[in-house]
């Protein structure tokens, strides 16, 4: 058994699900992966289920972790989080291990997902790390054209696939149910896809009326999160109040916030428009239909899911009992990463080699750039500038005590700026037409100081 620790800095819970698989790859492994979650933000009943208690937890603001005995006394961490926070964590991290004068871990980073779209903008903000995780030949190949003619064709990028259970074996389909047994269809709605009102009502409508046309089948709807938790895109028109709005609703049509692995363990049939809990569904057996009612649209990732071979439109089954039962094509599934030839195996490899003197790639972006990204406004974003131009200066002084003071203010800019994000974040989901019109107004200051003595920080 390896002594090797693995620390996963995350900030939500797509994060997480986008880390989860590579933790697993690194339990196998040997290795002691830790998940450290987003203070201020705290995990999602989904995102606490899939853990399961499996691994360890902590919560620490991620933009200070990068100062923290958690991360620099990691062997690798790897940062599942927006981008601009990605590349903070990597200015700090390098900062405090030359301030420090101790070796730094080794630094990886990736996508939680099929990367549907602004794929080029993901890796500008990614470039600096060790090792950028890529799911397969697809992204491979488009990284490898975005950097080619620049100076920073020599970051190095790794496949880890998209199985999300590699800790089992892969699975063929699942035998068609038994006649006279109650059958059962998960599918996995998204936050953001479609985010059009009118379209996910029409999307709620077709299942509505494929449960009324299959009475021998339940219809689960897999909810992405409960109403008023975060996840990576803004919720509008929750799934759950979309349905309990419908003029007749079918007995057979359920909404669940239950692990989609339990689901899938009972489901005769998977579908979904672009959510990578497909992935999720072969990992189990369960054959998969894509629904392509609202044609192919960028936004919604069916450019992507086109070459599956398994989309249909929803609107066109006469009842579940219609739909095709297959997997997607082959030569589609080796091209987005899922199945053996991808794997984290690679990536372990170039960690358990990896030398904490050599200095790491060059980023596209510097420390300010990053820290006004990551910061909810310049309020915010000033703070760690100075902090971190105060430890630089006295580095280049040899005043050791005084770069170890600077950190000591870094990690507090951070926090506070991590906490005011996580505060407008919480608040973000639950803001009325007070709020907007604070906004047109040019009050929205204001409105937020009145809502924070009134209220609190944060939402109840």
């Amino acid at each position: 058994m390896s002594d090797r620790r693995v620390l996963f800095a995350c900030d939500l819970d797509s994060q997480v699900f986008g880390a989860l698989p590579l933790a697993l790859a690194f339990e196998a492994r040997g290795w002691r992966p830790t998940f450290a979650i987003d203070a201020g933000r705290g995990l999602t009943t989904s995102a606490a289920e899939r853990l399961g208690g499996r691994f360890e937890i902590i919560e620490r603001s991620l933009g200070a972790l990068a100062l923290d005995e958690a991360a620099l006394g990691s062997d690798a961490v790897g940062v599942y989080a927006t981008g601009s926070r990605v590349l903070l964590f990597r200015h700090v991290c390098e900062l405090a291990a030359r301030a420090l004068e101790r070796p730094r871990p080794a630094l990886f980073c990736g996508f939680n997902g099929l990367v549907l779209g602004r794929f080029e903008e993901g890796v500008a903000w990614r470039l600096g790390y060790d090792q950028i995780c890529l799911n397969g030949p697809r992204d491979r190949d488009a990284f490898a054209a975005f950097l080619a003619t620049t100076d920073f064709s020599g970051q190095p990028a790794v496949i880890t696939g998209l199985r999300r259970r590699p800790d089992s074996p892969l699975r063929g389909l699942k035998p068609p149910p038994e006649p006279g047994r109650r059958k059962v269809f998960v599918f996995a709605e998204q936050v953001a896809v479609p985010g059009d009102p009118r379209r996910r009502g029409e999307l709620v409508a077709a299942l509505a009326r494929l449960a009324a046309a299959s009475p021998d089948w339940d219809v689960v709807v897999k909810a992405r999160v409960r109403p008023q938790e975060q996840t990576f895109h803004d919720q509008t028109h929750h799934v759950e109040h979309l349905v309990a709005k419908l003029a007749v609703r079918p007995a057979n049509l359920l909404v669940s916030y239950a692990p989609i692995d339990g689901l899938l363990a009972a489901a005769d049939l998977f579908g979904t428009i672009s959510s990578t809990a497909l992935f999720d569904a072969l990992d189990h057996g369960v054959p998969a239909v894509l629904a392509a009612d609202f044609g192919v649209r960028n936004a919604h990732g069916t450019h992507l899911m086109l070459g599956s071979g398994v989309s249909v439109r929803l609107g066109e089954l006469a009842s579940l009992d219609d739909a095709p039962r297959r997997r997607p094509n082959p030569r589609w599934l080796d091209r987005v990463g899922y199945g053996p030839a991808h794997s984290a195996g690679a990536l372990i490899d170039r960690l358990e080699a990896f030398d904490p003197t050599a200095p790491l790639p060059p980023a596209l972006y510097g420390f300010d750039e990053a820290a006004r990204g990551a910061a909810p406004s310049g309020r915010y974003s000033a703070p760690i500038s100075a902090a971190r131009e105060a430890a630089e200066a006295a580095l280049a002084a040899g005043d050791k005590a005084g770069a170890r003071a600077a950190l000591g203010k870094l990690g507090q800019a951070l926090e506070r700026s991590d906490r005011q994000r996580a505060m407008d974040e919480a608040w973000r989901t639950r803001e009325g037409k007070g709020a907007r019109y604070a906004r047109r107004l040019g009050l929205y200051g204001t409105y937020k100081a009145l809502r924070t003595r009134l209220l609190g920080e944060f939402p109840s």
